[in-house]
C-alpha cells in the first residue's frame, strides 16, 4: 500500500431505507479490505436529508450490520451531528476566492435546466452569479464551488484509469441556503477529518468522484484512493436497491437466512475467491480489491439458498436452538431437541424449515391434504396393519431391526418403493415428504409408532 498511513475505510449509508444486499456487499468489502490490512472500518450515517432520513431505518441498519458480524471501529458518526463542523469550510473557500454565493431562484435554475436539456446539452449552471451576482436581501444564498476547466484523472483500484472533464458539471452547490452541506461537500470533509484512506463504494458514485477530488484539492486535503464496485442487479436487470424490499438484510433474516451464508454468498458478487465456501476470517485473509470485477453481478436467491443450506447443516445444534428458541416448547428435554435438530438441519434450507420438519416428532402431526389422500388408498390399510404386526414382534428399534421390518413388509404386502413408504410416512408424520423413514422410526420410537398407526388400522 502507498505511504505509511493506517488503512481506514468507511461504510456510509443513508437511513432512508433498510440495508439492502447491495449496501451489505459494500459494507462487507470495506470491512474485508480494512481488516486484511490491519486497518479500521468506520461507520458513518449520512442523514443530512431531513425529509427522508428515518431513525427506524438507522436502527435497523446498525442492527443488521451487527447481526452480520461487521463490527465497526469508533462510534458511529452522524452527519446531522456535525453541521457546525462543516460550516467553517465554505467560508474558507469564499475567502480564498474558490467559491461564491449564488442567489439564483429555483425557478430560474429549473428553466435553465429545461432549456439546456431541450437543446441536447448536459444540465449545468451557467455561472451567472459567479460574474454578476443578483444579490437579494430577501433571499438566502447557496454557496457554489468554482470549477475551472480541467481534466480530472484518477486511478480506480477496480476500473483503473478514469478520466473526466470538469465541463460536464460546471459550478456546483456545496452549501444549501439552509446552511446544510450538499452530499459531495460533507463527504469530502468527513473523509478527510476521519482520515479515510480508501473509499470503496458502488460505481453509481463514479460521477461524484471528480467533484470530490476537486474539493479535496481546493481544501488542501489528501485525496483518498477509490474503488468503485460493480452494481448488483436483480433478475429484472435493474440495480438492486431499497425498492427490491424482499432482498433487504432484514427480510433475509426474517425469512431464515443466517449471517455466515449471506456473507459467503456476497463474496461471490463481484469478487471471485478461489474457495466457494469460506469463513469470514478466510475471506479477510484472501480478500483483494484488485480482483473485484468491473462487470455487474446478478443476485440469485436460489444460489443464496444453496449457501444457507450448507451453513445450516454445518451449524452446531446449540447455535440453531439459540436462534430458534421461540419456535420450541421450553419443556422439551434438551437431549430430545438436539437429536431432532441434528437430523432436521441436514434437510433444512431456511431456519424456519427446522421447526416445520420436526413438528410431527414434538406433537400430534397436522395432516396435509396429500397425506390424507394417501391414507385413503386401497393398499394403505393393508400396509399399516402389517406394520403393526411387525412392530409388535420387537421391543427395540435399531438399523438391523428396521431393515428386517421393511423387508418383511415388502414380502407380505407385495408393495415396494413409494407405494410402501408413502402410506407409512403419511400415517406417522401427516406428510408424504420429510426425513428418511429410517430416521422417522428412530426419532418417534416404538411406542409412538404403534400409537399413531393404531388410528389408521382396519
Amino acid at each position: 500500500m502507498k505511504g505509511e498511513r493506517k488503512i481506514r475505510t468507511r461504510f456510509a449509508p443513508s437511513p432512508t431505507g433498510y440495508l439492502h444486499i447491495g449496501n451489505a456487499r459494500t459494507s462487507l468489502f470495506n470491512f474485508l479490505f480494512a481488516k486484511h490490512h490491519n486497518g479500521s472500518f468506520i461507520l458513518r450515517i449520512e442523514d443530512t436529508d431531513r425529509l427522508r432520513s428515518n431513525l427506524e431505518f438507522e436502527a435497523s441498519i446498525l442492527e443488521d450490520l451487527k447481526w452480520l458480524g461487521l463490527e465497526w471501529n469508533d462510534i458511529p458518526y452522524r452527519q446531522s451531528e456535525r453541521l457546525n463542523i462543516y460550516r467553517d469550510f465554505p467560508e474558507r473557500l469564499l475567502r480564498e476566492g474558490k467559491a461564491y454565493e449564488c442567489y439564483c431562484s429555483e425557478e430560474r435554475l429549473h428553466e435553465l435546466r429545461k432549456k439546456q436539456m431541450s437543446a441536447g446539452m448536459p444540465p449545468r449552471y451557467d455561472g451567472r452569479c459567479r460574474t454578476s451576482p443578483a444579490i437579494s436581501e430577501d433571499t438566502a444564498p447557496t454557496i457554489r464551488f468554482k470549477v475551472s476547466d480541467k481534466t480530472i484523472i484518477f486511478n480506480d483500484l477496480i476500473h483503473k484509469k478514469m478520466v473526466f472533464n470538469s465541463k460536464i458539471f460546471g459550478d456546483f452547490i456545496i452549501m444549501g441556503s439552509d446552511g446544510v452541506p450538499t452530499y459531495n461537500f460533507a463527504v469530502v470533509i468527513d473523509d478527510s477529518l476521519m482520515e479515510i484512506t480508501h473509499v470503496i463504494r458502488g460505481d453509481d458514485h463514479l460521477s461524484n468522484t471528480p467533484k470530490q477530488i476537486l474539493l479535496f484539492e481546493a481544501l488542501g486535503f489528501k485525496v483518498p484512493e477509490y474503488a468503485h464496485l460493480p452494481l448488483i442487479l436483480g433478475k429484472d436487470a435493474t440495480p438492486l436497491s431499497k425498492r427490491h424490499g424482499q432482498f433487504s438484510v432484514a427480510e433475509l433474516r426474517k425469512n431464515g437466512f443466517i449471517p455466515a451464508a449471506i456473507l459467503n454468498y456476497l463474496c461471490h458478487l463481484g469478487w471471485s475467491p478461489e474457495k466457494e465456501f469460506m469463513s469470514l476470517k478466510e475471506a479477510i485473509d484472501t480478500f483483494s480489491i484488485e480482483k473485484v470485477s468491473k462487470s455487474p453481478s446478478i443476485f440469485d436467491i436460489e444460489r443464496l439458498k444453496k449457501f444457507n443450506r450448507i451453513y445450516i447443516e454445518k451449524s452446531s445444534t446449540e447455535y440453531l436452538i439459540n436462534n430458534m428458541g421461540c419456535y420450541f416448547d421450553k419443556n422439551i428435554p434438551k437431549e430430545n431437541l438436539e437429536n431432532l435438530i441434528k437430523e432436521a438441519k441436514k434437510e433444512a434450507v431456511l431456519l424456519g424449515d427446522i421447526p416445520e420438519i420436526i413438528q410431527p416428532f414434538l406433537e400430534e402431526p397436522v395432516f396435509e391434504s396429500d397425506a390424507k389422500e394417501v391414507l385413503t388408498f386401497p393398499h394403505t390399510k393393508r400396509i399399516l396393519n402389517a406394520l403393526i404386526r411387525e412392530i409388535d414382534k420387537v421391543t427395540v428399534l435399531n438399523k438391523t431391526i428396521y431393515e428386517n421390518i421393511i423387508n418383511n413388509l415388502k414380502q407380505k404386502t407385495g408393495e415396494k418403493g413409494k407405494n410402501l413408504f408413502m402410506p407409512i410416512r403419511a400415517a406417522l408424520t401427516g406428510r408424504i415428504e420429510g426425513l428418511e423413514l429410517e430416521k422417522v422410526f428412530f426419532l418417534l420410537g416404538r411406542e409412538k409408532i404403534l400409537e399413531r398407526i393404531e388410528k389408521w388400522k382396519i
